[in-house]
Formats: structure tokens, sequence, C-alpha cells
């Protein structure tokens, strides 16, 4: 029953019609910008800036998918990755997640690339859970943001959000996804203490704070994550 249910939820994520919104991320511009002046100038493309298939699953059903998306054929790499998706395979949600998040091939729908990052997340994909991660945490890792007055909705959606990010990103980081663990890091100063420690007991994970010694909190925390239980 639970079974044909994700599936039926997964069919009606398919096929909803898309919004309109922002696009994904700086470092895809920077990486698309980079490769643009690379060819202009001939040189070889800027290195340690993220290609957006850097985001992606591309191993066994999804290699051809994702060749196509790295020669621009979007339109056929959604494609490609949809059809897999139709049939459960967890990769292609991510990898679908980030094209909606970007907008290559299809617009870009925030609202769908979410919901297709945490179906991926809750299948134990590791990029996907770094995507969910980054994508729930990074609009607050902003000083600007951080200055902004914020209404008591808008800072338990921000609350929420920050709890949920780090969460994700640690998951990935234990699956050994490196990205995922500084960003957690990064993350950390935007945080309370007890919003990781929450955040770490959604995992089944024991943070033990000092309060005695703050400068000890981040190796209490290093030995907590290396204590984890259960996930």
């Amino acid at each position: 029953m639970r079974r044909i249910f994700l599936f039926c939820v997964l069919a009606t994520i398919l096929a909803a019609p898309m919004l309109s919104t922002p696009v994904l991320s700086a470092s895809v511009q920077a990486g698309e910008n980079a490769d643009i002046a690379a060819k202009q100038s001939g040189t070889a493309a800027i290195q340690g800036i993220p290609k957006i298939e850097d985001f992606m699953f591309c191993e066994g059903l999804l290699k051809k998918g994702c060749d196509l998306f790295k020669a621009k054929k979007y339109e056929d790499a959604f494609a490609q990755f949809n059809r897999w998706a139709e049939r459960g395979e967890a990769g292609s949600m991510n990898n679908m997640g980030v094209m909606l998040e970007a907008g290559l091939g299809v617009e870009a729908d925030f609202k769908r690339a979410q919901t297709l990052y945490l179906l991926a997340s809750e299948a134990d994909v590791a990029i996907a859970q770094y995507n969910l991660g980054m994508f729930l945490g990074a609009r607050y890792m902003d000083s600007a943001h951080a200055q902004r007055k914020l209404s008591k909705a808008e800072q338990s959606i921000r609350a929420e959000d920050l709890l949920n990010s780090y969460k994700w990103l640690r998951l990935a980081a234990h699956q050994g996804h490196n990205k995922a663990m500084a960003g957690a890091d990064e993350l950390e100063p935007y945080m309370t203490e007890k919003q990781i420690e929450l955040a770490l007991h959604r995992v089944g994970w024991v943070y033990e704070t000092s309060k005695a010694k703050k400068t000890d909190t981040k190796s209490n925390r290093t030995e907590a994550i290396a204590r984890q239980s259960t996930l």
C-alpha cells in the first residue's frame, strides 16, 4: 500500500504544471560563464568552479541521460531522467530536481525540485541529500538575510529549514560526501546550539553540549557524530 501511495505521489509531481522561479545558484552560472570565457580566450576553464553535473547521479542506468545533459541536450536529458523516475529510480529524481532548480530543459520550478530532492534523499541518495541540504540552507548563509527583521512566521520557517538543511547535510557527509561536510560546517554559525542538537536528534544522533567549555563544542559535536547510533 505504501509503495502504491508513493508512486501516486510521484506521478502527481511529474505531471504537475511548472512554475517560473529564479534559477539554481551562482555556482551554475559561474560555471557557464567560465566555459564561455575559456572558449573565448582559448584557455582551460577555471578549476574549482563546480559544473552542474557535479550535482547529479550519473551511474548505471542514468549515464545516458547525463551524457545528453553534458552535450547540452537538456530537453532530451530531462525526458530520459523522467522515464526512469516514473519507474521509481531515485537518482533520476535527484537529476530532475537539479534541472528543475536550474531551469535547464524545463521551466524552473523550486517546489517540484524540492519534492524530488526529498524523495531521492529518503532513498539514501547522498548527492540528493547534499542538494536538498543546500537548497534549504544556502539562502540563510547570507549576511544581508541575517540582518533582516523576520516575522514570527518567517522565523519559524527559517528555523525549520535550518534544522532540515543541517540534518540532510550531515546524513550526506556520513555517506562520505565531502562537500556536504563542508556545507554543514558553514551552516553552523547561523544556527544555535539547540538547533544543532535537535537536527542531530532527528537522525538518531546524540549531541552533547558543553556549557562549561564553549570552545570545545565543535569537538563534542564531532565525537557525537562519530558515536551516532542509528540512521
